[in-house]
């Protein structure tokens, strides 16, 4: 899948980060927290987290969901 960034924002929630790259919040706080997130500050920080599309980009190719 070829991700789709939005033009009209700069940053993203989870759930809508989820749905940019074609995954569940569930999938994509599993990945963040298996990936990037250091225990327990960053896990604690999830809910407020935003993504920018840099960071989605970078989130794609880790879960997979670049592929085209």
């Amino acid at each position: 899948m070829q991700l789709q960034l939005p033009t009209s924002k700069a940053e993203f929630n989870i759930e809508e980060a989820a749905h940019i790259l074609d995954l569940s919040a569930s999938e994509l706080r599993s990945l963040l927290i298996r990936h990037v997130l250091d225990e327990p500050e960053g896990i604690r920080n999830l809910p407020k987290m935003r993504f920018q599309p840099a960071g989605l980009v970078m989130l794609s190719l880790v879960s997979g969901t670049s592929q085209g």
